[in-house]
């Protein structure tokens, strides 16, 4: 079974809590008691030096003359006083005559007084409180042999008799620290969990599909660490998820708009072939069914291979072949390459303007430019010129392929880089490719950490723009 942090915390400090106050307590007890015992030995060893002297003047034998001595000088110690002779037997008590006669040669502070030292022993009373004795010899004049004991006693307090006379009162303060304490920590683990407890709450939340779940981070300074962690994940998560959420998206758009394209072509080839296959069909007819039949194969062979040519741009995850590239030339072979294309159009090309070296791979910067002129001069009209400015915006080279055409409407310019999106209605699926080609230069252009935009030109026609990162003279 699994307990939360706040139960543990709180079962943690209800235990230090109650084992320190035990062990400080048993300590301090401890060391009163320890502390008593030395000053009540230090006041009854004065006390029986001090009758053992007395005696040792006097003599032993006078019990009677000793015994209101010692009843006198009780009244002032407060404590017993024996006097016992040199067998170890008492001669005389300051608690009176009840006890003459009895022997304590036995107890081993008494046999170490007649052996002429200083004796001390603690032993429980039959009621069983803690009491102190000690012994002193008396000795002869002159200090040649013993000839007696002064031996002198009083009870004290022990832990043992504190717990059992006042346990009662002592449940009741164990009682109350418990509860205190049990508050106390009760209150100390909801401060310390609380930030815990919220780092839970946007986890689960975050884990039930809430991804815009943050938390405020609080508390000591390791959860605010985990809670500034934690928001940064969640930040993760609901970029990692909008991706996906938007790959699947142009995935379901992309299947959509290349059905939508095989269906046209698909749909003529096969309208002409059962037209041909009914038969009765003027030679003219079969000439031009058949005209259809290739055109419409080869638009589906050309969106075919420009369906992999994106593929293997958007796909590609290794790097470009790179090198430094010179603009200039790489235009100029675009050019060179569609001159007989720009003859049929009765289109001419030109280059103006210098831009600086950029990195990159020059058949893909070729394809770019290529297609961008292609697509310019095939809705412009013969004597038109499609020209190729280059040029310089801060760190970046630029070249921007200009036509003279119809231009691109306003609501269309967003769009013109859109897989299939055909921005001149004039422009059907015969006069125009597939709407692939604008895609496939976004996407290399994308690879080169660059930017693309279409915009239309104020004295007419349309001018796309692109910007490539320059590299240092």
């Amino acid at each position: 079974m699994h307990t939360s942090i706040r139960t543990r915390l709180l079962a943690s400090l209800l235990v230090i809590a109650i084992a320190s106050a035990g062990l400080l307590s048993w300590y301090f007890v401890d060391s009163v008691e320890a502390y008593g015992l030395r000053k009540l030995e230090e006041r009854l060893a004065s006390e029986a030096q001090l009758v053992a002297q007395l005696v040792g003047a006097m003599g032993t034998n006078d019990p009677e003359s000793i015994g209101e001595a010692l009843e006198a000088a009780a009244l002032e110690v407060n404590s017993r006083l024996i006097v016992l002779d040199a067998d170890g037997e008492s001669i005389a008590d300051s608690e009176g005559v009840e006890s003459l006669g009895t022997s304590y040669a036995d107890r081993p502070e008494i046999s170490d007084a007649l052996d002429g030292r200083y004796g001390a022993y603690t032993r429980f009373t039959d009621g069983g409180r803690l009491a102190l004795y000690v012994a002193y010899p008396i000795t002869s004049p002159g200090g040649i042999a013993v000839t007696g004991v002064s031996y002198s006693s009083a009870q004290t307090f022990s832990i043992a008799t504190l717990v059992r006379d006042y346990r009662t009162r002592l449940a009741g303060l164990v009682g109350l620290f418990t509860i205190a304490t049990l508050i106390i920590a009760e209150l100390l683990a909801r401060w310390l969990s609380r930030p815990l407890r919220q780092l839970e709450v946007g986890a689960t939340a975050l884990a039930d599909g809430k991804l815009g779940t943050r938390v405020t981070p609080t508390g000591s300074r390791e959860t605010r660490a985990v809670a500034s962690s934690f928001n940064i994940m969640a930040d993760e998560v609901e970029r990692f998820v909008g991706e996906l959420h938007q790959e699947e998206r142009r995935k379901s758009q992309f299947v959509s708009d290349v059905s939508h394209e095989l269906r046209t072509p698909l749909t003529a080839i096969r309208g002409t072939a059962e037209t041909l296959l009914e038969g009765d069909v003027a030679i003219e007819d079969e000439r031009r069914f058949l005209s259809t039949i290739v055109r419409e194969s080869e638009r589906l062979a050309r969106l075919a291979d420009d369906l992999l040519a994106l593929q293997r741009i958007e796909g590609a995850t290794g790097e470009l072949p790179l090198r430094r590239i010179d603009l200039a030339i790489v235009s100029r072979n675009a050019l060179s390459g569609l001159e007989h294309l720009l003859e049929q159009r009765g289109v001419q090309g030109t280059i103006e303007g210098t831009a600086p070296d950029v990195l990159g791979d020059p058949d893909r910067l070729q394809q770019v430019i290529a297609n961008l002129i292609d697509n310019g001069s095939r809705v412009m009209s013969e004597g038109g010129t499609i020209r190729i400015a280059l040029g310089r915006d801060a760190d970046f080279a630029t070249f921007a392929v200009l036509d003279e055409g119809p231009g691109i409407p306003a609501e269309d310019l967003p769009h013109v880089f859109d897989r299939f999106y055909r921005a001149q209605r004039s422009r059907d699926r015969h006069s125009g490719g597939a709407g692939l080609g604008l895609a496939i230069v976004k996407a290399i252009v994308e690879r080169h950490m660059g930017r693309i935009e279409a915009s239309d030109r104020p004295e007419g026609g349309t001018a796309i723009t692109v910007w490539l990162p320059a590299l240092r003279d």
